[in-house]
C-alpha cells in the first residue's frame, strides 16, 4: 500500500466516523482532501490514487450532476457533496461512479434495515433522522480502492 493509498483509507475514516457520530462532515475533511487532491494533480500529473488529470476533473463535473440536484431538493447534505466530489478529484471518475453505486446499495440496505426496525418496535420516523451517506460514500470508496489494488 502506497503513501498515497494510506491518505486516502485514513480520510475516508476520518470522514465515516465523523457522519456516523455527529451526521455532519467538517469542511476541514472535505475542503482539506479536495485541497490535497488538486495539489498533488498539479505538482504530480496525476491523483493520488494514480488517474489523469482529465479523469479527475471528468469525475469532478459528474459528481456535482449527481449530487447538486439532491443537495437542492434537501435530499443530501452539503457535505456529502463536497465528499463525492473530493473521491472524484482523489480516484477519477472510474472510482467516484463505483463508489457512490456502492454507497447508494448500502443506504438503501441501511434505510430499509431503519424501516424495519421503526416498524416493529413501533417507532415513527422522523425527518431529522437523515442516513448518514458521506460514511456510506467512505466505505464504498475504500471498497473501489480495496477492489482496484
Amino acid at each position: 500500500m502506497t503513501i498515497a493509498e494510506m491518505i486516502v483509507v485514513a480520510w475516508c475514516l476520518a470522514v465515516a466516523v465523523t457522519d456516523l457520530h455527529a451526521r455532519r462532515i467538517p469542511n476541514i475533511l472535505t475542503l482539506g482532501m479536495c485541497l490535497v487532491a488538486l495539489c498533488w494533480l498539479l505538482v504530480s500529473g496525476h491523483s493520488l490514487l494514480d488517474t489523469s488529470i482529465q479523469s479527475a476533473m471528468l469525475g469532478a463535473a459528474i459528481s456535482l450532476l449527481l449530487t447538486l440536484p439532491a443537495y437542492a431538493a434537501r435530499l443530501l447534505g452539503a457535505g456529502d457533496v463536497k465528499v463525492l466530489l473530493a473521491i472524484a478529484l482523489v480516484g477519477g471518475h472510474y472510482l467516484m461512479l463505483f463508489a457512490f453505486v456502492m454507497a447508494a446499495l448500502l443506504a438503501v440496505g441501511l434505510g430499509i434495515a431503519y424501516l424495519f426496525i421503526v416498524r416493529f418496535r413501533a417507532h415513527t420516523i422522523t425527518r431529522r433522522r437523515w442516513l448518514p451517506f458521506g460514511a456510506a460514500l467512505s466505505v464504498g470508496l475504500l471498497v473501489a480502492v480495496r477492489i482496484a489494488t
